[in-house]
């Protein structure tokens, strides 16, 4: 994996170089439940895991170049470098293979994976007499 990546994001087409305090992430879990099958309990995931994204003190001139690509079509891509390994099957698109490896008998796929995001708001920030903004993200 390249360098660069650690500190890119990569948001319809725009690709945005972020210090480590802009940027957070993280994965929402929308249920999963327990029952039989064929006498044992296995788990069931209802709808898996989601990505919500929080990029902070993006500048005006860039938060416009969002907005344009954003209101064209309301779902856009998103591409966190960050790589995430799944077992038994790949769920998102693949931007980056890393490659498998069988653990247990099963399967685990690390990739970096392409999202789609829908742009749930942009939030001003006026501090310092610098005017910056924060997008919030939440994947679909």
């Amino acid at each position: 994996m390249a360098l660069e990546y650690t500190s890119n994001i990569q948001i319809v087409d725009l690709t945005l170089t972020l210090n480590p305090g802009q940027y957070s992430h993280e994965f929402t879990k929308y249920g999963s439940f327990k029952r039989t099958c064929g006498g044992g309990i296995i788990d069931v995931d209802v709808n898996g895991e989601r990505l919500i994204v929080s990029v902070q003190g993006i500048a005006q001139a860039q938060i416009e170049a969002i907005k344009r690509r954003a209101s064209l079509r309301k779902i856009v891509d998103f591409i966190d470098f960050v790589p995430i390994a799944e077992y038994s099957q790949r769920t998102r698109t693949v931007h980056e293979d890393l490659g498998s490896e069988t653990i247990d008998s099963e399967t685990v796929y690390l990739y970096i994976p392409s999202y789609r995001i829908v742009v749930t708001g942009f939030v001003e920030d006026y501090s310092n007499n610098a005017l910056t903004y924060t997008l919030k993200g939440e994947e679909v």
